[in-house]
């Protein structure tokens, strides 16, 4: 098969990361970059190496498609970005793999969809767990019917960060500097694969996530940022099945991410971070189904293998799109737009300064364990640092306001 052309816009930070999966896990055979955009290019990690390789740079995507063109065009740029981006790459005939999110609001990223069907080209999202095998295979499971009907799916992650991660133009930032939306946080961000991926596997086809009746959540803010750092989210799906998220970058401990997916046939768990994070069903008679891991940079890298092949045989299907993406966006701009935001109790906030600095609440870890066990927020639970949760609901939302943007009440400093 003939290699397909790929320009790569942004090619530092996760850009350079999608280059080295595109050397470790991609057929070199399968695809010849053509283009690698950035305009710093001169500072990219692989600046040497991709010079010594002959790879064309260009500051600009429109300086790149005045003198050639591309099957597909991986979007790794700012947030920001993507959408003129996606628009240009689909307006010069290219697919797309964009990274995630596809946008930061709806209204975006139903331009972006509305593109996508008058250009006949394809477009990929980046929520990498969405195009792995192993999640895949549960799906069609769920779909089957083979682990019966779905009552609960939960999700715990306690990923420490500290000072350093948040030391960035738009990590924590409702807006960047120029203005732009951005609505950066935990569910938008580090732990937006969980949430994703809980409409995803309950999608009636191969690319479709299921949406939320509504949701009730708690949000709160330990770092002293703009948005949030800890969320629970509880939901409900029109099914009747309803599910939880505990998540945290402010736990006092890290703690890789926990799935626990009930059904009336089986449990489905998988807990981890790399090759190691088996999702495992366990039946009621004891038996186990073993769909591997879904995780590690092998499974990350299968968005690029399937937007490679999709742009040599346009007929392959994309199995998250921006319609399979919306029930996630929908719920985050909604959140945003509609939640408040509370500090963390400052008396229970503590400075470290190894590995590195940070501030962390003592005990959340365990707390945030609680309510993913249970299913309860920490209001339902009594925590004496609770605040009442918000009632949302997601029927008819499809537009983002910024009316509200949750960050209306003081932090501590």
């Amino acid at each position: 098969m003939k290699p397909i052309k790929l320009a790569i816009i942004g090619a530092g930070g996760y850009g350079d990361y999608c280059l080295g999966l595109l050397e470790r896990f991609v057929d070199p055979e399968s695809y010849q970059l053509v283009a690698a955009i950035d305009p710093f290019y001169e500072k990219v990690p692989r600046y040497a190496q991709l010079t010594a390789q002959g790879v064309p740079m260009y500051r600009t995507p429109e300086d790149f498609f005045a003198v050639d063109r591309a099957d597909l065009v991986l979007i790794a740029s700012p947030i920001h970005l993507h959408k003129q981006q996606c628009l240009l790459a689909l307006k010069h005939g290219a697919h797309v793999l964009c990274e995630k999110p596809l946008a930061p609001i709806l209204q975006d990223a139903l331009d972006i969809r509305e593109a996508v069907a008058a250009s006949g080209r394809k477009l990929g999202v980046g929520f990498q767990m969405s195009f792995c095998d192993p999640i895949q295979n549960l799906k069609r499971d769920i779909q089957s019917g083979l682990l019966g009907a779905p009552k609960s799916l939960r999700t715990y992650v306690s990923w420490q960060r500290y000072d350093s991660y948040y030391n960035s133009p738009w990590r924590g930032h409702i807006r960047d500097a120029q203005g732009n939306w951005v609505l950066d946080s935990i569910l938008t961000n580090a732990t937006a694969h969980y949430l994703h991926n809980t409409c995803f596997v309950l999608g009636d086809r191969f690319d479709t996530a299921a949406m939320p009746e509504h949701l009730t959540v708690e949000l709160y803010n330990g770092k002293g940022i703009e948005t949030f750092d800890t969320a629970f989210v509880s939901g409900k799906f029109a099914s009747g099945c309803d599910f939880f998220l505990s998540v945290t970058h402010s736990g006092d401990r890290d703690v890789d991410p926990i799935l626990q997916y009930t059904f009336e046939n089986a449990v489905v768990t998988a807990s981890g971070n790399d090759d190691s994070a088996e999702i495992i069903a366990t039946f009621a008679d004891g038996s186990t189904k073993n769909y591997g891991a879904a995780l590690g940079e092998y499974h990350v890298a299968q968005k690029l293998r399937t937007m490679i092949a999709v742009a040599a045989d346009p007929s392959l299907d994309v199995p998250c799109t921006p319609d399979t993406v919306l029930p996630h966006l929908t719920m985050c701009n909604a959140i945003f737009d509609q939640a408040d935001v509370h500090p963390l109790p400052a008396d229970r906030m503590e400075h470290v300064s190894e590995p590195e600095p940070g501030l962390f609440m003592r005990g959340l870890a365990d707390e945030a364990w609680t309510c993913f066990q249970t299913g309860k927020l920490p209001s339902e639970l009594g925590f004496d640092w609770a605040k009442q949760p918000t009632v949302i609901k997601l029927d008819g939302y499809t537009t983002f306001s910024g009316a509200k943007c949750c960050c209306k009440e003081d932090i501590h400093a």
